[in-house]
């Protein structure tokens, strides 16, 4: 009987050990989920994850140490038993940035574009290279966002063989891009946070001398911010996925660093870049007077004229129901009103100029407010945030806010109530949305952007939104 109930426990003992590899296994090897907006937790957007592994670049044996988020002890198929034996070549992709993937070479770098989208490296003679390696990148800066985005193939070779033959030979250094995710439909903030600034930071130190290679390319995107990026590089833009040539070049860059949310953190950036200087080269770059007042300042008589407040109006979600009455607030307490209903065609050229000469700007939160980089250095920018609770507030903060002070503009913000929003005319007062957004909030991002980004609506209390007017005058004065 005791050697029965030994049995059974060695048995229990086992089968505990079979179940916990199953676990593991799935835990490493099964593939993730498809991304969707609508089912991307908001916490997964803001926070880097600490266990970020990418097995595309692990060698197949080897020991992943998930606290240091690296490879230990690996081996090679050619028995190179120490990984750090590698290094000499050094791994030319990098996946520990939470937020983008990045690949550097130097040497003889081979690009076959079209059907294909493969970078071909080829190492210097006296590097040490175990085995052919190869790596899957998503070039779009915010490697959260998988959507219209082309992935890029990455190939380090032992040597030439198998590599394409050159058709052009260029002398300059490239950088492969993607303007695919969110930035492809024309949403001018993510084409600032994704796209333009993290360009700048990564072009701007070759001072024009470097050649553009863009996948998920799409021309009106190229078309609407031709001036900026024709400013980073004096040759050709290369339609990356339409591309027959076989491109050589010397040094490349595929993908780019995306410091933050429509920012730039001064301590990763060349020069100790900031989003101040970001917005001076923006207003260089579309011929705006750099060094001046405020346009209600430049008036030999201010007090004879009338600050300029460009009013953005929403088409889509998150719009003002009440216009008229609004327009008619702002004027009434002193301003001269400019209304742009923005759309993704517009030409920023003839935009920018408008928005120069406007001393605030004033919209619900939304891409348009990031037009504030043609503002002035202090002018006002008043923003509308939707209800939502501290969602909104944080979104409102880390979005525009933070930007905008950061470019050396003044802030104010509107957060409305229960009352001014299309929720509670929609869901009443005992939806969950309306009773209590921070429960709903914590739902995660599928809720939130549900609720408080897609459905509502905003009709505007003017009689408690008037002294915010009057601040922002106020603040022009000084």
């Amino acid at each position: 009987m005791k050697r029965s109930n030994n049995l059974g426990k060695e048995n229990g003992v086992l089968l505990s050990l079979f179940v916990g590899r199953c676990l593991l296994f799935y835990v490493f090897y099964s593939p993730p989920p498809s991304f969707s907006l609508r089912n991307l937790n908001w916490m997964q957007m803001q926070m880097p994850s600490t266990h970020h592994i990418d097995k595309t670049i692990i060698p197949s044996n080897s020991n992943v140490d998930p606290e240091k988020n690296s490879i230990t002890n690996a081996t090679f198929d050619d028995g190179s038993e120490n990984y750090e034996e590698t290094l000499s070549s050094k791994p030319i992709c990098d996946y520990s940035d939470w937020r983008s993937d990045i690949c550097n070479m130097t040497g003889d770098i081979r690009t076959n574009g079209y059907n294909n989208s493969t970078i071909f490296f080829i190492p210097p003679a006296d590097s040490f290279v175990p085995k052919e390696q190869q790596w899957r990148v998503n070039p779009y800066s915010q490697k959260m966002y998988t959507y219209l985005v082309n992935y890029v193939t990455v190939k380090q070779l032992q040597g030439p063989q198998g590599a394409p033959t050159c058709t052009v030979n260029m002398n300059v250094p490239a950088i492969l891009l993607s303007i695919g995710g969110p930035s492809a439909p024309g949403n001018i903030w993510h084409a600032f946070t994704d796209v333009l600034i993290p360009l700048f930071l990564a072009s701007k130190p070759f001072g024009g001398e470097v050649q553009l290679l863009i996948t998920s390319y799409h021309q009106d995107f190229i078309d609407k911010h031709s001036l900026t990026m024709k400013n980073l590089t004096r040759y050709e833009i290369i339609n990356f996925d339409e591309d027959i040539e076989v491109r050589c070049y010397p040094q490349m860059t595929v993908g780019l660093l995306n410091h933050c949310d429509f920012g730039i953190d001064p301590e990763r950036a060349f020069d100790r870049f900031d989003l101040y200087k970001f917005r001076l080269y923006i207003r260089n770059t579309y011929s705006l007077p750099v060094d001046v007042n405020i346009p209600y300042k430049m008036h030999d008589s201010p007090q004879d004229k009338k600050p300029r407040l460009m009013l953005i109006f929403r088409s889509s979600t998150r719009k003002f129901l009440n216009k008229e009455e609004i327009e008619e607030a702002i004027t009434r307490n002193g301003f001269e009103l400019v209304q742009m209903d923005l759309k993704n065609g517009d030409d920023l050229t003839k935009l920018s100029k408008v928005i120069d000469s406007c001393d605030v700007l004033m919209g619900i939160h939304g891409a348009g407010l990031t037009n504030m980089v043609f503002l002035r250095t202090n002018a006002v920018m008043i923003q509308v945030i939707p209800f939502g609770g501290s969602h909104m507030n944080n979104a409102a903060h880390g979005y525009y806010n933070r930007p905008a002070q950061e470019m050396k503009l003044r802030t104010m913000d509107y957060t409305i109530t229960v009352e001014e929003s299309s929720l509670l005319d929609k869901y009443g007062w005992d939806h969950p949305a309306v009773k209590d957004p921070e429960a709903v909030s914590a739902r995660g991002w599928r809720d939130r952007q549900e609720y408080y980004w897609f459905e509502q609506d905003v009709r505007l209390n003017v009689t408690r939104f008037e002294p915010v007017l009057i601040k922002a005058l106020e603040l022009l004065k000084k």
